[in-house]
């Protein structure tokens, strides 16, 4: 097989293990109705209770505004809740509820068992290596522009992008 077909089948296998990963978490996590970003905002207010929405755009260096949105979903879904800070009311403190704390519980065992599965049968030894290989990968896709970001803004170009595109096929840009 020459260079250029198996980098191909190499790249559509990646792809195909990316959805095929997603596809197993959202159905694990389905009952609670969460979109792909939230279990992180909602693992990150648990793990720093009291927070504010500023703190959770920081940690997933995306803008406040994509924030506000997730998190009035999930107020509504009953799963954190907004306490206003009496000295200044334009400051929010994020706090999970009950249902919330069993959401991330829940939703982060459905996410490992899928891990689990994914590797299973893939020795120590394999894993490690794998995990090397991934890594290398991601250091020679990793330009400065992306370098220092992590997965959330990764993502959240990812659909700036694919917003733009569309914008730009619709000829409204």
């Amino acid at each position: 097989m020459d260079q250029m077909a198996s980098a191909r089948r190499i790249s559509h296998g990646i792809g195909r293990v990316m959805v095929l990963h997603r596809l197993h978490v959202q159905r694990s996590t389905a009952p609670y109705h969460l979109y792909g970003g939230q279990l992180p905002i909602l693992d990150f207010i648990g793990a720093h209770d009291g927070c504010t929405q500023k703190d959770v755009a920081d940690f997933m260096q995306v803008s406040p505004p994509s924030i506000a949105t997730s998190v009035k979903r999930m107020q509504k879904a009953g799963l954190l809740e907004k306490v206003s800070n009496e000295r200044d009311l334009r400051c929010n403190r994020l706090s999970l509820t009950e249902e919330g704390e069993r959401a991330v519980t829940a939703c982060k065992a459905g996410f490992d068992a899928v891990t689990l599965q994914m590797l299973d049968g893939f020795s120590p030894e394999e894993r490690e290596a794998l995990s090397s290989y991934i890594g290398r990968m991601i250091r020679n896709l990793s330009t400065e522009e992306y370098r220092r970001r992590n997965i959330f803004s990764l993502l959240e170009e990812e659909k700036v992008c694919h917003a733009k595109q569309q914008k730009e096929g619709a000829g409204l840009v």
